[in-house]
């Protein structure tokens, strides 16, 4: 290694059995647990690779250094370009083929732009939580959690539209009652404790609540379509219960900080609840925009003639 390159060199622990030299840009260091500012001191399980103190100009930089947050950032960021593609390669190619219209295109559009949006919020928070200044981490952190409620937006409003395509009314309802929600917890997140950790509980209710919602529409739908016997539920409802079921694991081991509660110190850079939690999520966003093509493409080879939905 040249010698420049080793004066910048560190040598960081990778849980308790190995050293692997990082290269570092001027004025980003590393920090345990202990050394971090109170603010950023949220998972006591991982106690090392922390930055903190930095610039703007500096935590853009720490994007190629590998960090405890490393993980969190790149799956995300990755999240964000797939996601992207995805909403190119519909707008292209899957929705023409399927003979889509205005408004097909419109619903899909809107699903995968809050994907990107939720997906862009998270890299931005894990990337500046270690600036300098509290206040500036806090607002990334709002923007994170704001981030949370679009993304939730984002699979309700095309699972909305086409569960209750052909009814007008219902559907019209389920819409503004989610639209409502999302401006309240966005509302509630102007309270000055919103963020604070006495309010953590709160939030993780808040959140539940919000995405716990959508079984009230679900089970509406079920009666409407003539209960579980029917084509359409049979076909779509198992899909509805596998994303409710990735995102209880992704909120069990987000609130539990498991598997690091257990190897305090050993899976600080890879394994950790967070991580899982943040890879949960990019799949169950995937999940659900390929059943939203596969009810899509249902809806149109089964007119609303042939199942009527009755109010």
């Amino acid at each position: 290694m040249p010698q420049k390159l080793l004066k910048s060199a560190q040598y960081i622990e990778l849980g308790s059995y190995q050293y692997w030299p990082v290269i570092v840009p001027r004025g980003i260091r590393l920090y345990t647990y202990e050394q971090i500012p109170g603010f950023l001191r949220e998972n006591p399980y991982i106690t090392d690779g922390y930055r903190a103190y930095l610039t703007s100009r500096l935590c853009i930089k720490s994007l190629l250094i590998l960090s405890n947050e490393t993980v969190n950032i790149w799956s995300h960021l990755l999240g964000f370009l797939m996601f992207l593609t995805l909403a190119l390669h519909d707008m292209t190619t899957i929705l023409p083929a399927t003979g889509a219209s205005r408004e097909d295109y419109v619903i899909h559009a809107i699903g995968l732009f809050c994907f990107q949006v939720c997906m862009l919020c998270s890299v931005g928070y894990h990337l500046f939580c270690c600036h300098r200044s509290e206040k500036t981490s806090r607002r990334w952190m709002a923007l994170d959690y704001a981030g949370i409620s679009i993304g939730i937006l984002g699979c309700y409003v095309p699972g909305v539209f086409y569960a209750f395509y052909c009814n007008n009314y219902w559907r019209q309802v389920y819409l503004v009652a989610v639209l409502a929600m999302t401006l309240a917890v966005f509302l509630a997140q102007i309270h000055p404790l919103y963020l604070s950790k006495q309010w953590q509980r709160i939030r993780s209710v808040i959140f539940c609540s919000v995405a716990g919602y959508g079984l009230i529409p679900t089970m509406h739908w079920v009666w409407l379509s003539g209960g579980i016997h029917s084509e359409v539920v049979q076909a779509f409802v198992p899909r509805v219960l596998v994303m409710y079921v990735i995102a209880a694991a992704a909120f069990l081991f987000y609130v539990s900080k498991v598997p690091e509660r257990y190897f305090p110190g050993q899976l600080n850079y890879l394994g950790a609840s967070h991580q899982l939690w943040h890879m949960l999520v990019v799949l169950m966003f995937y999940w659900w925009h390929q059943s939203v093509l596969f009810i899509t493409d249902y809806r149109h080879s089964h007119p609303c003639a042939n199942h009527p939905l009755h109010a």
